[in-house]
This record gives C-alpha cells, sequence and structure tokens, in this order.
C-alpha cells in the first residue's frame, strides 16, 4: 500500500509540474498587450525599490556611469528573466533595468530601464525594437541600428559602427555628442561606460540615452540572436 500510495504522489507531482511548464509556455508564447502590459507593472514594481535609491540624474553624473553591476539577478527556463543595477565609476547605483524573454524562436522580449527621472522600454522583436521613453512610443530602433521615429520615420538617433567596436560615437540628428565604450567583460569593470562631447538639451539626452543604455545592458541578456 505504501509503494502505491508514493507512486500516486510521484505521478501527482510530475503531472502538476507538467501543468505548470505548460501555462508557462502558453501565457508566454506570442504575449498579447494585455500580457505585456501586465509584465511590464510586475518589473515595475519588482525594481522601484532600487530606483528609490538611485543618484539623481544630471549629464554630470551621466559622464560617471560605469559598466559594472550589482544586483543581478538571472533565471532561467521557458521565459528568462533579468535584473541589476548599473554603477557609477564610484560604485553608486545610477541605472536599474528589468528584462523577460517570451518563448519564440528569434527575438521577443521586454526591457524595462530607469534612471532616477526617466524610463524607457524597449519591446525587442526580430525586424525592430520599439522604444518608449516615460510610457510614450517614441520610434523603432531597426535592423540597421538606427532609431526612428515612429510617425515622421524622421532619423533621431544612431550609433557609427567601424572597425574598432570598443569606442562607437552616437549621433543625435547629424551631430556627435558622446561615444559609448564597450569593453569585452562589462559587469566586470567600473571603466566609463560614456565620453560626452557636447552639451545635451533633455530631449537630445533622452536619444542619446534610448540607444545608448540598450546598447549597454543587451550585452549580458540572454537574447536570442537574429537569423
Amino acid at each position: 500500500m505504501i509503494g502505491i500510495a508514493l507512486f500516486t504522489l510521484i505521478i501527482a507531482l510530475l503531472g502538476a509540474g507538467a501543468g505548470y511548464l505548460l501555462y508557462q509556455l502558453l501565457t508566454n508564447f506570442q504575449p498579447g498587450s494585455n500580457k505585456i502590459n501586465q509584465d511590464l507593472e510586475r518589473m515595475r514594481s519588482e525594481i522601484d525599490p532600487w530606483v528609490g535609491e538611485l543618484v539623481p540624474w544630471t549629464q554630470q553624473e551621466m559622464e560617471l556611469l560605469s559598466h559594472h553591476r550589482v544586483n543581478q539577478e538571472l533565471k532561467k527556463g521557458i521565459a528568462p528573466t533579468a535584473k541589476g543595477v548599473l554603477t557609477s565609476i564610484y560604485n553608486e547605483p545610477m541605472m536599474a533595468y528589468s528584462y523577460k524573454r517570451y518563448v519564440s524562436p528569434n527575438r521577443n522580449a521586454l526591457l524595462l530601464v530607469r534612471t532616477s527621472n526617466h524610463e524607457w522600454v524597449y519591446r525587442i522583436r526580430d525586424k525592430k525594437v520599439e522604444v518608449m521613453i516615460d510610457r510614450q512610443v517614441v520610434g523603432d530602433i531597426r535592423e540597421d541600428g538606427r532609431f526612428y521615429h515612429r510617425k515622421s520615420n524622421q532619423l533621431l538617433a544612431q550609433i557609427q559602427r567601424g572597425e574598432d567596436e570598443l569606442i562607437l560615437p552616437v549621433l543625435v540628428g547629424e551631430r556627435e555628442v558622446g561615444s559609448l565604450s564597450v569593453p569585452e567583460a562589462p559587469s566586470k569593470i567600473y571603466d566609463r561606460a560614456f565620453q560626452l562631447l557636447a552639451p545635451m538639451t533633455e530631449e537630445e539626452e533622452a536619444l542619446f540615452l534610448s540607444l545608448s543604455a540598450y546598447e549597454l545592458i543587451q550585452k549580458e541578456l540572454p537574447l536570442r540572436k537574429k537569423k
């Protein structure tokens, strides 16, 4: 009798596990707008304690942002998630992020990035990355890596890539406003992430960070590669 009871318990546990996996698969495959919004609110709540500890963001502070990460969490599985905080060169928390990948053979994910005063949301798909700034859809980062306005199709910003992939010039409109450094092991060093070349308006800074923050953070995320 004990053997039958134990066998029944094992089968029930396996069934529950299979049911959970099936639920995860179904709810994270081709998510609709309601699912995306629910996940986004959950991600906001998860990193909200970190956001409250971020240093006040200014252009002077922005030049101190490093590649070093703290509070990193990576959960594997059917729908991997990740979160963490980028610090300054003095180990001060400056930028928090949360990420979730959905079930797909290609790129299908959601990334949330916060500073003390602004929020970026990236809806990552194979052909483009939709960018929201402070909860407003602004444009798309397309396959060529350039950031275009959603309605006017105007080129807003771009990262110039060449033979030197460790220093990447960043242009807002047609003006080079700074550069981004891309070391091989970003989570382990305190090197500066940005070198600013000219003062920026608040709008220009938001566009600069739209590309630069995504470039910095996605390096260590479990993204599926483009085919």
